[in-house]
């Protein structure tokens, strides 16, 4: 990009090329002009490590994916070499596995010796691509199946430290991560609530979610719930609940509709707090006070989209549960805006307890889970379900090919500016 372009005053940019954008999704122009930045009436390229800066993975056909191996004494290393055995999770990406070599051999093993003749397919760690991440003999040999420590946990977060820092720099698209534990992470002497946070600092990032996302294999609806609050006490979320918080969560889950699911006018609901919404005040304050209020400030701000609620919490759910179970049901909402963590997450884990993917949204790369913790309690014995790390994998490369196609529609803007 030429100097003469960077001294162009913005204001003579937008009114010999806005017509010229025009054949391209009104999204795309709003959202690559506030990337280019608009500063002292100039247009300045941003920089950084974002999933905009010319990072030399996005220029590969297929994704690819880092792929934590979570708390090896946990369930993770399993399901991975059971996601991993399937061959449909590679068709379409390239996995890289993160952690220890030896650690997952040992899984391995253990795992062949509990299948006592059963077929049980697992990846060989042989022939998977890994960046080994290499512990300490004095932490290693503290790790045993089913008995997490802080030995278990400190590998868990260096695990994923490398595939952030891997990420950042360039050489993955995106992270999936199998679980942690987040007491063992403090007792390693880490003291963050969870993997989500520790993407967000490292990314340099504020504004951030946890989306949970699942697709039905009964009727195809794909649920979509965020989280206002997270990893708080309960009663803590009446006071975590701000004007500022609700449009920041809202703000970033309309983001996340259109940029990474293609909904540029997406229908969602948000939920009450108490009981029947607060009865009109007679069961709560917070919707009158609060949630009412804003969200008729939200409407007037956003008239083309939907914005149901504050839908009391009892019945918030059941067009999703018919939606979820019955063909024949049409969508409901694009997502939901839940406002504390189990009033999303039970009706979530209800009806996609082995396929919901955690994915951490507002990141400057693509991150999902499996929404299912260490279950430490079966870890070596060969049961555990890899159904929801499938599930991550393939959102992931869904969310990195969606992302792609954003890439290509910003560069075509650019493109068009610059040549005049």
């Amino acid at each position: 990009m030429g100097r003469d372009f960077l001294s162009y005053p913005k204001d003579f940019l937008l009114q010999r090329h806005l017509a010229r954008l025009s054949n391209l999704s009104p999204c795309y122009i709003v959202r690559t002009l506030e990337r280019m930045g608009f500063l002292d009436g100039k247009i300045l390229m941003k920089t950084g490590k974002t999933f905009f800066t010319q990072q030399p993975s996005y220029q590969q056909s297929r994704p690819r994916l880092a792929l934590t191996l979570g708390d090896p004494a946990g369930i993770g290393p399993e399901v991975v070499l059971k996601a991993l055995a399937d061959s449909e999770m590679t068709a379409n990406c390239e996995l890289v596995v993160v952690g220890n070599r030896s650690l997952l051999q040992a899984t391995y093993i253990q795992l062949q010796q509990q299948a006592s003749g059963e077929k049980t397919l697992l990846a060989v760690p042989e022939d998977l691509s890994m960046l080994d991440v290499e512990l300490e003999a004095s932490v290693e040999e503290q790790i045993t199946f089913g008995v997490g420590n802080a030995a278990s946990g400190a590998a868990s977060f260096a695990y994923l430290e490398k595939a952030i820092t891997q990420t950042l720099a360039g050489q993955f698209d995106g992270i999936v991560t199998a679980p942690i534990a987040k007491s063992l992470w403090k007792a390693a002497g880490y003291d963050y609530p969870g993997q989500t946070e520790v993407l967000a600092k490292y990314s340099g990032v504020k504004r951030y979610g946890m989306l949970f996302v699942a697709r039905s294999p009964h009727s195809n609806y794909q649920l979509r719930t965020l989280l206002a609050t997270t990893h708080i006490p309960l009663r803590q979320v009446p006071d975590s609940l701000t004007t500022q918080l609700m449009t920041s969560k809202l703000e970033l889950l309309v983001d996340c509709l259109r940029d990474d699911f293609g909904l540029k006018t997406p229908r969602i609901a948000i939920s009450g707090l108490n009981p029947h919404s607060g009865e009109q005040g007679q069961l709560g304050n917070e919707e009158q006070d609060l949630l009412i209020p804003w969200l008729q400030k939200e409407r007037q701000k956003r008239p083309q989209f939907q914005l149901d609620g504050p839908v009391p919490p009892d019945t918030l759910w059941v067009s999703l549960g018919q939606a979820w179970y019955n063909p024949n049901q049409s969508a409901p909402y694009d997502a939901y805006l839940a406002l504390y963590h189990d009033q999303g997450l039970i009706p979530v884990k209800l009806v996609a307890f082995d396929r919901a993917v955690n994915t951490t949204i507002g990141l400057p790369l693509v991150r999902t889970s499996p929404d299912h913790g260490t279950a430490f309690d079966i870890a070596g014995q060969g049961i555990a379900n890899a159904t929801s790390m499938k599930a991550a994998i393939k959102l992931a490369v869904e969310l990195v090919n969606q992302r792609k196609e954003e890439m290509r529609e910003h560069n075509k803007i650019v493109e068009v500016i610059e040549n005049g």
